[in-house]
């Protein structure tokens, strides 16, 4: 063969040489690709698997945990809803037996100031109270300025009357509060009250030297005015004691003193029933018809608590102990509520303005009330003043659930009673008054207190010295009821009771406060 064709031949098998390898080369990549797409399937599964777990897993975790916010919030576990399928709904309000437990706080509420708690007025609720008390202060002051014009003109009604509506308005300013008391003084010859105003002055504002002034100048008198008003009950006490426990007017007015007592007691806290409905209960035992059982089961129980004392209290040459206190609340509450009776408190209670202590710090509050009932310096004490001040720490405390009230008054006419004085009565009619006081005494000052006991003492001891004594002028028993809206009969008989230095004598207070 030729050249040539040697190379001809050459060219075609080096051709057909390229045209293999080209076509191995792009069936190779063909392969791989395939391999690469297999493999990115493959890892698209295992990510897809993966995700579907971490989703499953954290919606368990939330449903748990909602789960467990669900039981451990207690508002959501009510009562089921009618008609809902089961379903349960949060309620706000305590159940109607709750509501128809008789307690003294339901009474004093009216008359007391209601218990601010913290965090329940929004910041405008707040921005309108302080408006409104910045508004009641300037027209107050503004009172205030009119008040000591109508003083300086002579015209003592209307500035009395300006000056009680500035007090009204702002009862806490320190300088209404003085230049009330100086017009009371001064112009009124008041000076009890004028003291009291200053006290509470310096209460506000411990550095108001007028308020200082002129307490250095009244509580002498004051305290000598006491003096003689404690004087004058010893006078009347052994005036009593004079008469023989024979006397049959005595038997009488004593017997009647006690229907009193027990009807004015359950009737300041909120028992309907009438003088006679008690002396009915009473006497025959019979209940009165259209009278709920708690009201009868109230006076049956303070007539035992008042046999209790009558028969072990009064003659004891002992002191009182706190076992005396918890038998006399047993009595009280004996049929109303036995569980309860003679039981310190296991919950806290509120009783209008004031918060008395928690249950846990009963023991030792009523253990020192017992070490200061059997003290020295209490038996140092006017009987009066040491009966009142008993009556006013005992419901401070307030150790009881229910029967605070009933337990102090009869723990206050026990003390009087070993003193030789009567068992005092304090007339339903004067509740507000008695919750007043009580509430003044809460802010620091428990001598208006005290009198307004003093005064109780000595209507009562005008009651039995009457009912033992002939007068040119009858006066009525004590609880001379309203009926049909007429004054009742016992305050056209009252009498002013002010210690004048202009008068030679005193007179004497006889009727309702």
């Amino acid at each position: 063969m030729c050249c040539v064709c040697d190379e001809t031949s050459q060219k075609k098998d080096l051709n057909n040489g390229m045209r293999k390898r080209i076509r191995t080369g792009a069936s190779g990549n063909g392969t791989a690709q395939q391999q690469q797409r297999r493999s990115s399937r493959k890892w698209g599964k295992r990510l897809g698997g993966c995700q579907c777990f971490v989703v499953f897993l954290s919606g368990s975790l939330l449903s748990g945990l909602m789960f467990a916010l669900l039981n451990y919030i207690p508002n959501y576990r009510s009562l089921p809803v009618a008609g809902s399928g089961g379903r349960v709904a949060p309620h706000h309000l305590p159940d109607s037996g709750f509501l128809q437990i008789a307690d003294e706080a339901r009474v004093m509420e009216p008359y007391m100031a209601a218990v601010k708690l913290p965090g329940v007025l929004d910041a405008s609720r707040h921005t309108k109270a302080d408006t409104l008390h910045d508004s009641n202060e300037q027209e107050a002051l503004s009172s205030l300025k009119v008040a000591l014009e109508m003083k300086q003109m002579g015209k003592d009604d209307k500035a009395l009357r300006l000056f009680q509506h500035a007090l009204a308005l702002s009862p806490k300013h320190p300088e209404i509060l003085v230049k009330y008391g100086e017009f009371l003084e001064h112009n009124q010859q008041d000076v009890v009250t004028a003291d009291h105003y200053y006290y509470q002055a310096l209460t506000v504002s411990p550095g108001n030297s007028e308020a200082l002034a002129n307490r250095q100048r009244t509580a002498q008198i004051v305290e000598l005015l006491d003096q003689k008003r404690f004087e004058r009950l010893d006078t009347k006490r052994d005036a009593l004691s004079s008469v023989h426990a024979s006397n049959a007017a005595l038997k009488r007015a004593e017997k009647e003193a006690y229907i009193q007592h027990i009807y004015h007691s359950v009737g300041i806290e909120g028992n309907t029933m009438s003088l006679a409905q008690t002396r009915s209960i009473l006497e025959t035992k019979m209940a009165v018809d259209g009278k709920s059982i708690d009201e009868h089961n109230e006076i049956l129980g303070l007539d035992a608590a008042m046999k209790y004392i009558n028969a072990s209290l009064v003659n004891k040459n002992d002191f009182i102990t706190l076992k005396d206190i918890l038998e006399i609340h047993r009595r009280v509450l004996g049929h109303v509520d036995p569980i309860e009776g003679g039981e310190f408190r296991r919950t806290q209670v509120y009783v209008g303005g004031h918060i008395p202590p928690g249950p846990g710090d009963l023991s030792i509050l009523m253990s020192r009330f017992e070490h200061w009932l059997n003290s020295e310096q209490a038996f140092l004490l006017h009987p009066v003043r040491y009966a009142a001040i008993a009556h006013y720490k005992l419901v401070h405390i307030h150790p009881f659930s229910d029967g605070n009230g009933r337990t102090s008054r009869l723990l206050m006419n026990t003390l009087l009673m070993r003193a030789g004085y009567p068992p005092v009565i304090i007339q339903k009619q004067h509740r507000h008054k008695y919750y007043d006081y009580l509430q003044i005494a809460n802010e620091g000052d428990i001598r208006p207190f005290v009198r307004f006991i003093a005064d109780c003492t000595e209507r009562t001891l005008d009651l039995y010295l009457w009912a033992t004594s002939e007068l040119s002028n009858p006066i009525p028993l004590l609880a001379q009821e309203n009926i049909g809206g007429e004054t009742p009969l016992i305050q056209q008989f009252e009498k002013a009771n002010r210690l004048d230095d202009r008068e030679t004598g005193e007179t004497i207070r006889i009727g309702a406060i």
